[in-house]
């Protein structure tokens, strides 16, 4: 019967890179849920409800658990299929088999004074020929098997990276209280089109930090929020920008009014 990691298996691994992700987490209580969800889709497949860094974090580690899971049940497939083929001789019943093995060994031992030792030697090659045979063969499965294992892993890598979306391998919370999570490749970009216009993107974190806090929300997509806020204010400043005025000098009017002769008119 094939196995289930989630049912089958004891154990599931935790790496150490993960303390990077547990420590972005601003608090203890998200913390503690993806603690709880890790441990109830290693047990029984089921993929609870999580927001925000914790979400993000649980898609990567899933995918982890899941690919050692999947290895673990192979694995198990291949030693099942290795005690079919061979595996310990049953033990000979102490009636009857027992008789029998002594007269075969004594008809083996007349055989034996009869026939030269040439034919005894050529006897027993066959056999050990074809024992090896066996075992390159084994051997050779084993090798496509890890092959096979290998390409799995690179499949779930890509999935990982799916699921992933545009996240990074670590998540960074930001804020006056910690509570703005975005990726690294989320900040950087909201930077560079906050320098391009002249606005400050720690400014935007502040303001919708100090708003969560005191409103006692969580936010599970700060970056969607903080984008609208400055496509909206590089709309403002664009439109408010004063423009050019013409020169309105009229110090050379001065001059040609003192100098006019007026005699030629007269």
């Amino acid at each position: 019967m094939a196995k289930n990691f989630h049912t089958d298996n004891k154990a599931f691994m935790l790496y150490k890179d993960w303390e990077d992700i547990f420590q972005a987490l601003d608090s203890s209580e998200e913390i503690g849920e993806l603690v709880m969800a890790l441990f109830a889709y290693a047990k029984r497949g089921e993929t609870p409800k999580l927001s925000g860094g914790a979400k993000i974090a649980f898609l990567m580690m899933r995918a982890a658990i899941e690919r050692d899971g999947i290895a673990w049940e192979e694995m198990c497939a291949q030693r099942s299929e290795c005690g079919k083929k061979g595996g310990r001789p049953k033990k000979s019943d102490e009636s009857g088999n027992t008789d029998e093995k002594a007269e075969q060994t004594a008809a083996s031992a007349d055989n034996a004074e009869e026939k030269p030792q040439g034919i005894n030697d050529t006897a027993e090659k066959p056999k050990a020929f074809s024992q090896t045979k066996r075992f390159s063969e084994k051997a050779q499965k084993a090798d496509k098997d890890i092959d096979k294992d290998k390409d799995k892993d690179k499949a779930i890598d890509k999935d990982r990276e799916k699921d992933a979306g545009t996240a990074e391998s670590v998540v960074r919370s930001f804020g006056t209280h910690k509570n703005i999570m975005l990726t690294s490749e989320q900040y950087n970009e909201l930077e560079s089109r906050c320098r391009s216009v002249g606005l400050s993107l720690e400014s935007y974190i502040s303001k919708l930090s100090q708003w969560l806090f005191t409103k006692g929300r969580h936010c599970t997509d700060p970056y969607r929020i903080i984008s609208g806020w400055l496509d909206n204010d590089s709309k403002r400043k664009t439109a408010a920008k004063p423009k050019e005025r013409q020169g309105c000098d009229l110090s050379w009017y001065d001059d040609f009014a003192m100098n006019f002769d007026l005699s030629k008119f007269f």
